[in-house]
Parts: structure tokens; sequence; C-alpha cells
């Protein structure tokens, strides 16, 4: 890991543990992944979250296997818990420990039914030492082999979305799917601003000098962009839907509206 992305990671650390340790989370962000959660679940079908999944899968020899999701930076679990109806398993990874700590507590919460797993460990697939964080190994053959592979609101915190694309999609099974949920490219404008919306007809200031930035690469992806990723990655059906709703969002003392986009990849997974 370059030094740019070590202080990326260790920035993004600090910043998501202070946000977990706060008492209280702001309605925006409950509405934000209510929306998420609700796109999800309108696509579920076009994603390729079978209904099988419920109720255990088979492989070519009818033999039933757990389904298995990975929620990378998976914050407080959010998705995970929305996801679990439909998949057996659900393992976490991210940098925060206290975002860990969080989902971990919530999954504890919840009473996870017998024969079922959630559950979230601190860490960074991106780093190249995978053998050893904080006591999991990241080359362990249960790191790999899922069914559904889900990174939301988090490629645009990540120093090469290229490298976290190929990651995500190394850790599925041949044929299964990866989906990012991010900002589409020039979307962003604060409150007050003229929005052209789908990051057609312009670009609004943006949020370079709100809280945060420090944690953050960029604005957003095109379209084009996203797919040629999922493509690059190994991908051979990849599709980019966007949100029909824009998403408010309050940062600092400024609230800024943006589009966000679900991108899907299925297809054959590159070597391990």
């Amino acid at each position: 890991m370059s030094n740019n992305s070590a202080t990326l990671s260790e920035n993004n650390q600090t910043y998501f543990d202070d946000f977990a340790s706060s008492t209280k989370r702001p309605s925006w962000i409950i509405d934000l992944w209510s929306q998420i959660t609700a796109e999800i679940h309108a696509r579920r079908d076009w994603i390729g979250i079978s209904t099988s999944f419920e109720d255990g899968s088979t492989d070519g020899n009818n033999k039933t296997y757990n389904s298995r999701l990975l929620d990378y930076a998976c914050g407080e679990g959010t998705l995970s818990r929305n996801l679990f109806n439909y998949v057996d398993e659900a393992w976490g990874i991210d940098v925060s420990a206290g975002m860990v700590k969080s989902y971990n507590e919530q999954a504890a919460a919840l009473g996870i039914p017998k024969g079922k797993k959630m559950v979230a460990v601190q860490g960074d697939l991106l780093s190249p030492s995978i053998d050893d964080h904080n006591g999991t190994s990241f080359a362990a053959k249960e790191w790999f082999d899922f069914d559904l592979a889900i990174m939301s609101m988090a490629l645009h915190h990540v120093a090469s979305p290229e490298d976290a694309v190929r990651t995500l999609v190394r850790r599925v099974k041949e044929g299964r799917s990866v989906i990012f949920i991010d900002f589409v490219s020039g979307s962003m404008v604060r409150r007050g601003e003229s929005h052209h919306g789908m990051g057609k007809c312009g670009h609004g200031h943006g949020t370079q000098d709100l809280p945060g930035a420090h944690t953050r690469t960029r604005e957003g992806f095109e379209e084009e962009e996203m797919k040629k990723m999922l493509v690059d990655a190994g991908c051979d059906e990849v599709g980019v839907a966007e949100f029909g709703d824009l998403t408010r969002m309050e940062v600092g003392d400024q609230v800024v509206v943006g589009r966000l986009f679900l991108a899907k990849g299925k297809g054959a997974r590159t070597s391990m």
C-alpha cells in the first residue's frame, strides 16, 4: 500500500470511528439508507439476488450450501441486516473498528437463528498485507466464494477504485454478482444551486471544501467508467441503473443533493 493509500485508509478509519462513537444518527443518514435499501429490493431480480437464497441454494449436484454475502466497507451493517432474509451468512469488513463494533452489536441484538451467521471484522481488502488484519487472514478460503458482494457509498473513499472492483469480483463465485452504489459524477450540488442531474449539464461546487473531504478521492463516477472497471475485472454482464429520486445530505452546515447509481457486474471470476 502506498503512503498516500495508507494515509487515506487511516483518515477514513479515524473519521468513521468518530462517527460511530456519536450516540444519534441524523435523520438524513436514516433516509439515505432507507432509499438505498428500497432501490436494492426493487431491483432484486436484476441484481441477481435469487429467491432460492432464502431456502438454501444448490450446486450442480443438488447439494445445499449456505448462501453468503460479503458487505465490504460495511459500516454499521445496514445492508447486511436488510439483506439477511436472502442469505444464510453475512460477512462484513470495515477499516473502522468503531463501525465493526456497532455492526456486531446490532447483529447480536437481532438474535441470529441457528445455522445463520452475521459478523464483521476490521480490515482492508485493498492492503497488500491480506494475511493478517487484526488476527483475520483475508487469504483464507472463508473470505472467497461469496454469492453476492456489495460496496455501498464507499468507492469514492478508496485510492484506486479499479483495485476495489477487481478485489470484490475475485471474492464472488463465478456467475454471481458484485454491486457498487455511489454518486453519479457531477450530480452533487449544494442547496440553492441549479441542479442539472445525472452529470450531464455541468457541475455544482461539490463537497471538496466540506467536512470529511480528506477521506474522499472523488465525487462520483460516470456510467461508462463503472462499466469499464467491471469488464476489466472479469465481468461479462454489467449494467448501471440510476436512482429515480435525488439524495439529500447534510455535510457540515451545508445541504447537498446528488443522484446515486447502482452498478452490477456478473460473470467469470478472475484467479484468486
